[in-house]
């Protein structure tokens, strides 16, 4: 009998595994600053931060996300601008899916607009202002709670 629980526990673990490494973990963000000045902008997700960029117009900054191979619907990337937020990375974005290299943003005072790369479109995200981050001198990094 522990023989057979064995092999039903290995079994389990095998086919897991091999469900978790069909998708990628890694995948790019490009956020071009779409403004006429610039613009600050800040990265993050619940395990990662990245440094505050300044972001001339028309300037691009890229970003490697590494994507949560267990629970992926659990991978959410997070910007903030000194103008508002928006989530960059959700598992359920078209540009999330393996045949896409990366997501694609552009933010300006007003919105921030993601691509998407099917229909060819680029789709606006209004974003109010976090005034407590404008009254802070900017682009503050977020905390998630549950």
């Amino acid at each position: 009998m522990g023989a057979a629980v064995f092999l039903r526990l290995a079994t389990t673990f095998l086919l897991l595994s091999g469900m978790t490494t069909a998708k990628s973990s890694d995948k790019k963000i490009v956020i071009t600053n779409s403004h006429t000045n610039y613009l600050s902008l800040r990265c993050f997700s619940f395990e990662d931060s990245f440094s505050v960029v300044h972001l001339k117009p028309w300037q691009t900054y890229v970003i490697n996300i590494t994507i949560r191979t267990v629970y992926p619907s659990a991978t959410m990337f997070n910007c903030s601008t000194n103008m508002g937020n928006f989530v960059a990375y959700r598992y359920d974005y078209e540009c999330s899916d393996d045949k896409y290299e990366a997501c694609h943003w552009r933010f300006n005072e007003n919105n921030a607009y993601r691509y998407e790369p099917k229909s060819g479109n680029w789709f606006t995200y209004d974003y109010d202002p976090n005034y407590e981050s404008l009254t802070r001198g900017g682009v503050i990094k977020g905390y998630y709670a549950n």
